[in-house]
Formats: C-alpha cells, sequence, structure tokens
C-alpha cells in the first residue's frame, strides 16, 4: 500500500538533559516533569497528540534506557531507567497529549535490552545478568515491542542462545500465566492493527523474504542515503518561518 513504513520516534521522552552517556551507564535527567513538558517531550507532543493532523503522527516511541526525576523521584543507585518502571511510563502515558494517542494505537518500543547501562542497572559489576527476567520486566513496563540486539545472558555462549532462552521462557509463561497472557494478547493487537493500517490487504507473499536476496541487505548505499534524507523532520523553526 505504497511502500508505507512504521515511524518510531526516539529517544522517548527525551535525552539531551542526560548527565553522563546512556550506552555505558544508566543517565540521570534531573529536571521536573513541568521542565521536561517544555523541553524534552515538546518535540514528542508535536507528533503525537498536538500533531496538525494526522499524517504527522508517529506510530511509535522508543523508550530510552535513562531515569527521570521529575518522573520517578528522589534517583538513587538502585532506580531503574524509566524503560523498566511501569509506575514512570503510566505517569507520561496519562498526560493528555500521549493518553490519546496511547488509545488509538500508538505502541511503545523499548532500545536494546542488552546494552550496557541495563546490564549494570541490574548488576554494577556488570557480571551477572538476567536476560530473561531483564525483557519480562521491560514488557511488564509497558514495552510493546522488545529489542534484542546486543543481549546475552550469563554463561551463554552467543546472542542467539539468549534471545531462544528468552522466547521459550515467554511462551511457558503465556501458557501457565492467564494474566501475562492477557498483557501479550494486547501487544499483539496493538502490533497488527498497526500493520493492518498500513497495509490493509494482507498478502504473504508480499512479505516473504527470497533467501536469496538476503547477502544484498545493507549494501545500497543510494537507497539508504535516499531514506535518510527523506526522513528528516524539522522540529525548528517553524517552516512557516524558513521564508
Amino acid at each position: 500500500s505504497g511502500n508505507q513504513m512504521a515511524v518510531i520516534a526516539k529517544h522517548f521522552p527525551g535525552r539531551g538533559g542526560s548527565d553522563r552517556l546512556p550506552e555505558a551507564e544508566v543517565a540521570t535527567v534531573r529536571k521536573s516533569l513541568e521542565q521536561l513538558r517544555l523541553i524534552e517531550l515538546a518535540p514528542f507532543f508535536s507528533v503525537t497528540g498536538n500533531a496538525e493532523n494526522k499524517s504527522e503522527n508517529v506510530e511509535g516511541l522508543l523508550l530510552s534506557h535513562i531515569r527521570y526525576q521529575g518522573l520517578q523521584g528522589n534517583i538513587r543507585a538502585f532506580t531503574k531507567p524509566i524503560s523498566l518502571d511501569p509506575s514512570a511510563l503510566n505517569i507520561l502515558m496519562a498526560l493528555p497529549e500521549f493518553s490519546g494517542w496511547r488509545k488509538s494505537g500508538g505502541i511503545m518500543v523499548s532500545d536494546d535490552l542488552g546494552s550496557q547501562a541495563v546490564r549494570y542497572s541490574f548488576d554494577p559489576s556488570g557480571k551477572n545478568f538476567d536476560a530473561r527476567q531483564v525483557v519480562l520486566n521491560a514488557f511488564l513496563a509497558g514495552n510493546d515491542l522488545l529489542y534484542m540486539d546486543r543481549i546475552l545472558a550469563t554463561n551463554d555462549l552467543n546472542t542467539y542462545t539468549t534471545i531462544r532462552n528468552i522466547l521459550d521462557f515467554f511462551v511457558q509463561k503465556y501458557r501457565e500465566d492467564s494474566a501475562f497472557a492477557d498483557r501479550v494478547d494486547v501487544s499483539v493487537a496493538r502490533i497488527l492493527a498497526l500493520k493492518y493500517r498500513i497495509y490493509p490487504t494482507f498478502d504473504i507473499d508480499m512479505v516473504k523474504p527470497n533467501p536469496h536476496d538476503v547477502s544484498d541487505i545493507g549494501k545500497n548505499e543510494r537507497i539508504s542515503f535516499e531514506v535518510a534524507a527523506k526522513s528528516i523532520t524539522l522540529l525548528s523553526p517553524d517552516k512557516r518561518d524558513l521564508a
């Protein structure tokens, strides 16, 4: 249906005011909620509840692995990032600029759950990492899509093994825990609804990849450049002021 794509805005709810690089450890933004509303959250408001028309809305928000004092209160060493904190995320999603967007099908996407920041938030020594519980916590916090790039559990040989174990763990929990199964069903329905909004007519042949084309993935720099150029969003100044 016109080669459409879902657009995911990141890094929600804003990382510009963080006190350290969030890739290495969990950073903190020490601003009140009102300060966040005026600065960090303003760009996200403009593509969710305050968008001038529906075509400017994003389909999802990618949650940062950052702690926010204005949402989580006093920050301590054991305070989890907002991506793993259901109470803080519920506060955000209750804001009028996000509540309607979320109810109409907006999806939440986790940042990489295998990052150093997440590892150290669960074990500052970096030695022990229970990937299954980390991913479970991220899902129960409110993430519909769980991004697992460099995730590697303690004693696992590789990322592939860890991801297989996580999937097996989720399948078992789905079968045994009805409340968990209901949460999964809600997220799956939300994701499927998004896909059908983009592609109303489902044809399996349109989504099945040709195995012979796998070797070409990532090699067409011209197309990658065009996608990047057309994805740029002007936030400031307003396009009406450019003249």
